[in-house]
């Protein structure tokens, strides 16, 4: 064998042990959006079954994202003092184990406290993982894990939704959240004996990479450093917890109120409204690879966004035509294309700068601190949109959608002047 095809021999071997760990914690991951998203998917039945309003409806969902983003900030600074096998093991475990207790729970005021403790299981898993990946690989494979990670959430949410859909047409919507607390244990398992081997063969990859790594100009990092160093950083981080806000606010909102949306505004059954929903989540599942693509031709993070936001805007104001003229294919087609940017934008700010930048800042932190902010989005968008809903109807919420993406352009604009004034 001649020295060219060891070298290949041993790329390959490389790559594998490599995606090995990135799949390791994508499948982890993803699991545990059906511990999370469920009872968005269900929300319907949720009011019918417990004669609940919107608003009190929405509230549940808020209890685990209040929990949940304050989990993010805390887990975020902590997370390097974490044994990274064991806190994924257990937070899964537990986030099972309460899913089983809402399932067989009568009451509605239980519900939203045992989601309020879902939300701070679930809380420590992204730090976690973007510790573990920023510092196990090497910067070469930052952008295929930051592309395959992407897919977590459209995947995990797309699977409790599609599952939600069978459930619903026989009336059984609790199994979702039997679902939940069967399978995010037994990965939890295997987490648990896997993770370390295939940690561990990833890291002598990243060992071997390292010197040419360094060598490497990351052009993110190189853009920051010429913008004035700190001040360019400390303004980018700013505004985008900004954007982060808005992202999940604008998607959160939509994932958790679209089956509500079809079905009052379009007279849906139950099933057909949360089928019809999937396309959020299948649209969104390649998202993560926009905005890969789009950051090596707009390397500015912020820019990135503000891109995003002005074409949402844009669509936002077709849908609100849409509602109006009871057009249900505009609207659909309109949801799935906000979804589609805005998710683009929460995979650029929650996992591409944070991994990009690693050598500028504590992955695991700023994974944290960042979706944090995306999670009190998430906290003002069930609650909040539930209340405006049941009080000025589904065309003011839509409106409020399109004042925060109008709102994300002018910030974006207001930073660039910043930005312009620092690198003088």
């Amino acid at each position: 064998m001649n020295s060219t095809s060891v070298t290949v021999s041993h790329e390959k071997k490389d790559k594998r042990r490599v995606y090995a760990l990135i799949w390791l914690c994508w499948l982890a991951y993803s699991c545990s959006y059906l511990g999370k998203v469920n009872y968005a998917a269900n929300i319907n039945q949720v009011m019918e079954y417990f004669s609940v309003s919107h608003a009190e409806a929405g509230l549940v969902s808020t209890f685990l994202f209040f929990s949940y983003g304050i989990g993010q900030f805390i887990n975020g600074f902590f997370c390097k003092k974490y044994n990274v096998r064991w806190m994924m093991f257990l937070s899964l475990t537990v986030s099972g184990v309460i899913n089983l207790a809402v399932a067989f729970t009568p009451s509605f005021e239980i519900v939203k406290y045992l989601w309020l403790i879902n939300g701070l299981a679930l809380s420590a898993l992204w730090p976690t993982v973007i510790r573990l990946l920023s510092e196990t690989l090497s910067k070469r494979d930052m952008a295929k894990a930051s592309v395959i990670m992407g897919t977590t959430v459209a995947s995990g949410t797309l699977l409790i939704y599609g599952l939600s859909a069978v459930f619903a047409s026989f009336e059984a919507f609790k199994l979702a959240f039997v679902t939940a607390g069967v399978i995010m244990p037994a990965v939890a398992i295997i987490w648990l004996f896997a993770m370390p081997g295939i940690a561990g063969k990833a890291k002598l990859v990243s060992e071997k990479y390292d010197e040419e790594d360094r060598a490497v100009e990351n052009s993110s990092c190189a853009a920051v450093r010429n913008d004035g160093g700190k001040k360019a950083l400390y303004l980018t981080i700013t505004v985008l917890a900004v954007c982060a806000i808005a992202t999940n606010l604008i998607n959160d909102g939509l994932k958790t109120w679209v089956p509500s949306i079809m079905k009052e505004q379009y007279d849906m059954g139950e099933s057909l409204s949360i089928v019809l929903s999937l396309a959020l989540p299948m649209v969104a599942i390649f998202s993560n690879v926009l905005a890969v693509k789009l950051h090596n031709r707009i390397p500015d993070f912020v820019m990135q966004c503000a891109l995003a936001f002005g074409i949402s805007g844009a669509v936002i104001g077709v849908v609100i035509a849409g509602l109006s003229l009871d057009l249900v294919a505009i609207t659909l087609i309109g949801f799935a294309i906000v979804c589609f940017l805005v998710a683009s934008c929460n995979n650029l700010i929650t996992s591409i700068f944070p991994l990009f930048m690693k050598d500028k800042v504590n992955s695991g932190r700023m994974a944290g601190m960042l979706n944090g902010f995306c999670y009190v989005g998430s906290t003002i968008s069930s609650y909040g949109l539930g209340v405006i809903a049941d009080n000025w109807g589904w065309s003011a919420v839509f409106w409020l959608l399109f004042a925060v993406c109008v709102a994300v352009v002018v910030s974006a604009g207001i930073y660039a002047a910043v930005k312009r004034v620092i690198s003088r």
